[in-house]
């Protein structure tokens, strides 16, 4: 029940949600009214404590309401979900998703979606992840700057300038 509860909030998430640069596009309903009524009828099941939403605790139950909110004010006199702006169905996803999290109790599954600008351009791209990826991708950075950090410890002045680059072992 949970996985298919699952799919079919990802069956209606954002055109191109996942557009990290090597991930295929996903077709999926834009079909604003349909995502408004599955929630509707989602509410009504974690109101009434039925199916999978009568394992959810009171925080939960809580969270699950504040997502539902969020999306309906989003979508609130549209037809379709690419009617928002795409700061806006990038909320919508995030919320869509963190609904999908709280049913399916998959915090670490939960896709995070930001809009990026990459180095040297202008130009903001969507970029998607996991919780536990966005985990993963923060420790690693942080390892990346333990390490350059060590290496900056260790050598000191022995060093020398930093545009001299002549430090033994340094070259």
């Amino acid at each position: 029940m949970k996985f298919m509860m699952g799919a079919a909030l990802a069956a209606l998430l954002l055109p191109g949600a996942v557009a990290a640069s090597d991930a295929p596009q996903i077709v999926v309903n834009t079909d604003a009214r349909a995502i408004v009524a599955q929630q509707q009828e989602i509410r009504e099941d974690a109101v009434a404590g039925k199916g999978v939403y009568g394992d959810l605790s009171e925080r939960d139950r809580r969270r699950l309401m504040a997502e539902q909110d969020k999306v309906l004010a989003l979508l609130e006199g549209k037809e379709r979900s690419t009617e928002l702006s795409q700061i806006d169905q990038t909320a919508l996803f995030n919320s869509l998703e963190s609904i999908s999290a709280i049913v399916n109790q998959a915090e670490d599954e939960r896709m995070v979606c930001e809009r990026v600008r990459p180095t040297g351009s202008n130009r903001a791209e969507r970029v998607c992840m996991t919780v536990a990826q966005r985990r993963e991708a923060a420790r690693r950075s942080q390892q990346s700057m333990d390490a350059v950090q060590t290496r900056n410890s260790r050598c000191g002045t022995a060093c020398g300038d930093a545009g001299q680059g002549n430090a033994e072992g340094w070259n």
